[in-house]
């Protein structure tokens, strides 16, 4: 009888052990100003916010030209912070951080009426990217179907997903934006 009940708690503590081990992803819920917030097990290693190139409304992830706003852990803390309850607030870098883009002065204001793409890359655990439309007052988490670039890094056009052809955006924008929310 003890030898079953010390194997059940040794098997148990295990377990548990396992699953507290066990990496969160990155999540992201955005707020006023814009503001982001994480949860999850990782670290920041780097966040990018992309803006859409001139005479377009959404931008393109990835596209280096597009970059409007991009921190990373500053040479003396390069594992970055938890993301565990961080709050960023676009434009302002955090302690332990350095700002890359712009090289020099403040982030620009971010424009309302436009589609904006944050991504946050983590250690540890997977990291998480999103679109999100800038209304007057407040960001809105957005999905954009069908759009795909043409590359993963440096000038990445927007493409149609599955096909070798641009990417078109909607002539409405406020429409895509309701019917493209992400749900809570």
């Amino acid at each position: 009888m003890f030898l079953r009940r010390a194997i059940e708690l040794l098997a148990g503590g295990l377990c548990l052990l396992a699953l507290l081990g066990c990496e969160v992803k990155t999540s992201v819920t955005l707020g006023g100003g814009p503001s982001f917030w994480f949860g999850g097990s990782g670290r920041l290693a780097s966040f990018r916010v992309y803006g859409p190139k001139l005479g377009h409304k959404i931008a393109t992830p990835s596209d280096t030209k597009s970059l409007v706003w991009s921190i990373q852990p500053s040479s003396g803390r390069p594992e970055g912070a938890l993301v565990t309850r961080l709050e960023l607030v676009y434009g302002t870098v955090p302690d332990g951080y350095t700002q890359s883009v712009p090289s020099n002065g403040a982030a620009p204001q971010l424009t309302s009426g436009l589609v904006y793409y944050f991504n946050a890359e983590t250690t540890g655990a997977p990291g998480k990217g999103g679109f999100f439309y800038m209304d007057k007052t407040t960001p809105i988490l957005i999905n954009v179907p069908d759009l795909c670039g043409s590359g993963f890094t440096g000038d990445v056009q927007p493409m149609k997903c599955g096909a070798n052809e641009p990417y078109s955006e909607p002539r409405d924008l406020e429409q895509f934006v309701r019917d493209n929310r992400v749900q809570k």
